[in-house]
């Protein structure tokens, strides 16, 4: 019959099939990074319970923003887990469709690219409070940034107009500078918030170790999803004819998110800790003594950083107070830089 392949034919198509579509190293590797990444969105959904349980006095911009954040991660969720189902499940008799592209695989690098421009834009606000309104580290973040988008919607055409696999490879120009910018922004936004959170220490031992916690939890943030990107950049130019890469972004999207409502979050663990607290989602360092928000909620203890003329300098280290009655929730700005303390900034 014409058009029925004869099992010595069909053999020989599969042959060439699994020759050119290596599952573990494609679909397989999608999956198990399609499972990880499900693990993370648990993690995202329940600290972005955590910020509303815990900041319900935040600004309405920030809530959208988290709400946006959410919103992404699940939408990227979403797309990877139909790819795993749709090359896996549905077509699982039909290994010629694993050469083309279904819609999910061709939106999910858009999806990624606006999750990581939200996430950094919080940043490059961030690092524009603690810069003393500085424009030009911002400015810097916000070029790369669009930059990111820009080739994320080239790719995303690209994967439209070649509807297969083979045909896209030709432009794996476009996922290497993706990857490439989006570890450019976060080497940039570490090593600028980093150097500003330096230049706001104070010299006194429980403000300094504050700052310290802050450049650490920076560090953490901007290494953890450089790791994840610089791992899929290396082998989407090694391994260009896989997915090895595109699992691994997978994963490197997750990152972005948490990491944002970690460093959301994390402004409650100090003051769980016992130590000053701060309250602002840019690091703008408001710090307040624990106990005497518990012992008395109308009537805080502000802390004075200045040092005292003629002190002594072996009395650096012992932070002078004094008894100020100020509104419920207020608190006094500690900042040696002048750094933008707004309590409605995101």
């Amino acid at each position: 019959m014409a058009g029925v392949l004869s099992p010595e034919e069909q053999a020989e198509v599969l042959a060439a099939l699994e020759a050119r579509f290596n599952l573990p190293n494609t679909f397989g590797a999608y999956l198990m990074c399609t499972c990880l990444g499900s693990i993370m969105l648990g993690v995202t959904i329940h600290q972005t319970y955590r910020y509303f349980r815990f900041y319900p006095n935040d600004i309405l911009a920030l809530k959208l923003l988290v709400l946006l954040v959410l919103g992404l991660d699940i939408l990227h969720s979403i797309s990877s887990m139909h790819i795993c189902y749709f090359y896996l499940v549905t077509h699982f008799f039909d290994p010629a469709r694993l050469s083309y592209g279904v819609w999910s695989i061709r939106l999910i690098v858009l999806e990624m690219g606006l999750l990581i421009v939200v996430a950094h834009c919080f940043y490059a606000r961030r690092l524009y409070l603690l810069a003393n309104h500085n424009v030009i580290p911002a400015i810097t973040i916000g070029v790369l940034l669009a930059a990111e988008l820009a080739l994320c919607i080239i790719a995303t055409v690209d994967s439209y107009t070649s509807v297969t696999f083979y045909r896209f490879e030709h432009y794996s120009w476009v996922m290497w500078s993706i990857l490439s910018v989006a570890v450019a922004a976060d080497v940039v936004a570490t090593t600028a918030l980093t150097y500003y959170l330096r230049q706001s220490r104070t010299g006194f031992t429980r403000t300094d170790s504050i700052v310290d916690i802050l450049m650490v939890y920076t560090v953490n943030t901007g290494l953890s999803t450089s790791i994840a990107t610089i791992a899929a950049l290396v082998c989407a130019i090694v391994m260009k004819n896989n997915l090895v890469y595109s699992a691994i972004l997978v994963v490197g999207t997750k990152m972005y998110a948490n990491s944002l409502l970690a460093v959301l979050n994390s402004r409650r663990g100090i003051i769980d800790k016992g130590m000053a607290g701060y309250d602002t989602g840019s690091f703008g360092l408001k710090f307040i003594e624990p106990r005497d928000i518990r012992e008395n909620r109308h009537e805080l203890r502000a802390i004075s950083l200045r040092p005292r003329l003629g002190a002594a300098k072996d009395q650096r280290d012992s932070e002078p107070t004094h008894n100020l009655k100020v509104a419920p929730g207020a608190c006094l700005d500690i900042s040696r830089t002048r750094l933008q303390q707004d309590a409605d900034s995101m």
